[in-house]
């Protein structure tokens, strides 16, 4: 008992100085800032949804206190809750709630598609209650708008006065106008990254330590994304493509997190259809130094690819057929 309360205490502990750190402001704050649902899931995969549950709450009390009660309920609403869930679900030993004694079924577990859509979810759920935030808090999404611009405007200049140098044809104005249209659905693209990544990093800890109850899965044949996701998906890309804002910009967040799901899904199918390639790791290693050099071009066709194995199941067909070396 007093083991576990020390974990739940020091994973708490752990997550809250991450989320401390945010207030420096700098790259590597946060960097470190986007770990802090780590300590919190791990505590949750490794020792179970109580002891995780009590991190939560440690963590976002010691913040509470340390820093503002504000923060305290914006590192539970955004961090500590979001991670202590995503890793429940993780975690569950059987997901029919309603059960026959002594039924000969194996257990039925999250897969892990169902652990990324849900991670979408959280990362859509988040996006969109700070848009909300911002238009009440404005008065309307145009004023909103354009106070963040206002925000960033220093931040800009100074970037531009620096090492970086503005083409001739582009101003302050105009790059502000970018981020200011394209930063919901980077937010909830990098909010559900966040949490996809901070999961795998748990449950490689809590399976290091021998205490994940779960095998692990094969991600690159395992990862398939439910289908019924697609249209949701498709309907919120031509709303964002068509519809005026601020409805663009709700629908922009839902094709930033499922942007996500489906780039993580045409990788598992690059990963899983290279299996019987000859040269596997040069090809491997060649994809991802294209999604280094060349993201803008590289990711949106490899989503193309994670959408198209929705409908053409083509990890299953190359599966059917005989290998010939």
């Amino acid at each position: 008992m007093w083991n576990r309360l020390a974990i739940a205490l020091g994973a708490g502990l752990a997550s809250a100085l991450l989320f401390i750190v945010t207030v420096q402001g700098t790259a590597m704050a946060v960097a470190l800032a986007y770990l802090a649902p780590l300590p919190v899931m791990i505590a949750t995969l490794g020792w179970g949804i109580d002891v995780g549950a009590i991190a939560m709450g440690v963590a976002s009390a010691l913040v509470a206190g340390a820093v503002a009660p504000v923060f305290g309920l914006l590192i539970a609403l955004t961090v500590a809750l979001p991670g202590w869930a995503l890793a429940s679900f993780a975690n569950l030993r059987d997901l029919r709630f309603v059960r026959r004694p002594n039924d000969p079924e194996p257990p039925v577990r999250a897969s892990v598609g169902a652990l990324v859509v849900a991670a979408a979810a959280i990362g859509i759920a988040i996006s969109v209650g700070a848009l909300v935030w911002l238009i009440i808090n404005y008065a309307g999404y145009e004023k909103g708008a354009a106070a963040f611009a206002e925000m960033l405007r220093p931040r800009l200049e100074d970037w531009s006065s620096g090492a970086a140098r503005l083409p001739e044809d582009l101003t302050l104005d105009d790059v502000s106008e970018f981020v200011v249209k394209y930063f919901p659905a980077l937010f909830s693209a990098s909010t559900t990254l966040m949490f996809i990544v901070n999961l795998y990093a748990a449950a490689r800890s809590a399976q290091t330590s021998l205490r994940l109850n779960r095998p692990w899965p094969d991600v690159p044949t395992s990862l398939v994304v439910p289908p019924a996701v697609v249209g949701v998906a498709l309907a919120a890309l031509a709303t964002w493509l068509v519809a005026p804002a601020p409805a663009s910009q709700f629908a922009a967040v839902f094709v930033g997190a499922f942007g996500v799901v489906y780039v993580l899904q045409g990788l598992a199918v690059l990963h899983a259809l290279s299996r019987r390639a000859q040269g596997r790791p040069v090809l491997i290693a060649a994809l991802y130094l294209a999604c280094f050099v060349a993201p803008l071009w590289v990711f949106p066709a490899i989503a193309i690819i994670g959408l198209i194995e929705s409908f053409a199941a083509l990890r299953t067909r190359a599966a059917a057929r005989p290998f010939r070396p």
